[in-house]
């Protein structure tokens, strides 16, 4: 399995013939597919257990319960992270150690970590438009697909089926249809393509390392440069040497 390297940007895609070639269109839709599955029950049980445990901290007791909370929306934010190795690099995770011990400490720094937010942020706030995104993405490539192939079963469903309302009964129509639906391919093989890169990228960005905008000055000011290496006896031309 063909993965790409580290989506932060998305870049640009591959040609069409490129792309139908690859196993990318394929591995995006098990992608966007494992989402419709997973986020659901990643944002249920996250939702449940963060305001259960929340509600019950209004007591001495139920305080260690936000210890067990934070742990629970770490792990539902590393099935995420191990998820995106389907199309791209898994994303690491930057959590802040825990210094000091003690269960008020621990909750303090569990739950003032950006990571641990962040990744609430992306099980729960993120998850309608993530879903909605790959749900239309592979909805549009699965029923593409369906129609390609439509000669060999329009017949089978009961008036048309789904293919009625293109009025889609018979075999020369079905075959138009399949050519229509050949010439569209490329488009939606481009949406499930584009639609995976952009939830990986999406994944990254927000559960994933914090990118360093002044990574590319401090390596520029490490770099000793040409005149360092020079040396002081290289650096000013002699008079006799002229």
């Amino acid at each position: 399995m063909t993965v790409e390297s580290y989506p932060g940007r998305l870049g640009r895609l591959p040609s069409p013939g490129e792309l139908l070639r690859s196993s990318r269109p394929w591995t995006s839709s098990v992608y966007l597919a494992s989402y419709l599955l997973a986020g659901p029950v990643l944002f249920a049980f996250t939702t449940v257990v963060v305001v259960v445990c929340f509600a019950l901290s209004i007591t001495v007791f139920g305080v260690p319960l936000l210890i067990g909370a934070a742990a629970v929306v770490r792990v539902c934010a590393h099935i995420e992270r191990a998820r995106t190795g389907l199309v791209a690099q898994p994303v690491q995770a930057d959590h802040r150690p825990i210094a000091e011990p003690g269960i008020l400490n621990g909750v303090r720094a569990r739950w003032t970590d950006p990571a641990v937010l962040r990744d609430l942020a992306y099980l729960t706030g993120l998850f309608v438009p993530l879903l909605v995104l790959d749900a239309i993405a592979l909805l549009l490539w699965l029923t593409n697909l369906a129609v390609v192939v439509a000669p060999a079963w329009y017949w089978a469903v009961p008036d048309g089926g789904g293919l009625g309302a293109l009025g889609v009964d018979d075999l020369p129509t079905a075959l138009v249809a399949t050519v229509v639906a050949c010439l569209l391919v490329p488009l939606t093989c481009y949406a499930v393509v584009g639609a995976a890169r952009l939830h990986s990228a999406v994944a990254h960005a927000v559960l994933g390392r914090p990118s360093d905008p002044l990574a590319e000055a401090r390596r520029v000011l490490a770099n000793p440069g040409p005149l360092a290496r020079s040396g002081p006896d290289r650096s000013v031309t002699t008079q006799e040497e002229l």
